[in-house]
């Protein structure tokens, strides 16, 4: 290949890595805000519901999508 063709590429994929970083940081963003609220909740002694109780369960997968972002921007 070219090198005009390999750094087009290669900047074509850069901007796709960045894309997707932002779209799991605006998604991680807003995981952060729903444990904020039921934080604040427990603080406040209210009951959990069960949409609640869902998310604190489900917070395994918020772990591997931290580990994504990291990844993609370590690869940016």
């Amino acid at each position: 290949m070219e090198p005009k063709s390999d750094a087009n590429t290669l900047k074509e994929n850069q901007q796709a890595k960045l894309k997707e970083l932002q779209i799991q940081q605006a998604k991680l963003k807003e995981l952060q805000t729903e444990l904020e609220k039921i934080n604040a909740k427990i603080k406040n002694h209210e009951k959990l519901s069960t949409e609640d109780t869902k998310f604190i369960g489900d917070l395994g997968w918020l772990t591997a999508l931290s580990v994504t972002i990291a990844s993609i921007a370590a690869s940016l």
